[in-house]
């Protein structure tokens, strides 16, 4: 029988997906999963405001002062060396990707390109962390 089962990119990147409908931005809803190296979910985030902190979400340029980056959020259950992939629906930004980096993970998977930035396509090579686009359908 053959095995019919998703990969553990895209179960990363549904779970991903799943975290970034709690995302309140109304411009753009982020999520983020941490998938340790025996393929366990170390843990989840998505794009919003730090804990108690209110954003004004119609004033789109201020509130980016005040958002944390799904990856971010994520990334703060994790210990350095202890994951395998990092799914984002969205290509990570430059500064996430550093983080990412200083986590020593080698694989993003991805769902979309950020359309004012796709830097992080080039940097990552850099960094020597291999991309992989997953298209949620």
């Amino acid at each position: 029988m053959k095995n019919n089962r998703i990969s553990w990119e895209l179960y990363a990147l549904k779970l991903a997906s799943a975290a970034a409908e709690r995302s309140e931005d109304p411009y753009i809803k982020v999520g983020c999963c941490c998938i340790r190296h025996n393929n366990s979910t170390a843990s989840t985030g998505y794009n919003g405001g730090p804990s108690g902190i209110e954003i004004n979400f119609l004033d789109r340029d201020l509130r980016r002062k005040y958002v944390i980056h799904a990856e971010q959020n994520a990334l703060l259950y994790c210990i350095p060396g202890e994951i395998k992939i990092i799914a984002t629906t969205l290509l990570p930004c430059n500064d996430c990707l550093k983080i990412i980096a200083a986590y020593g993970i080698k694989k993003i998977v991805f769902s979309d390109i950020y359309e004012k930035d796709d830097s992080t396509l080039h940097l990552a090579k850099d960094f020597g962390i291999e991309l992989e686009q997953i298209k949620l359908t």
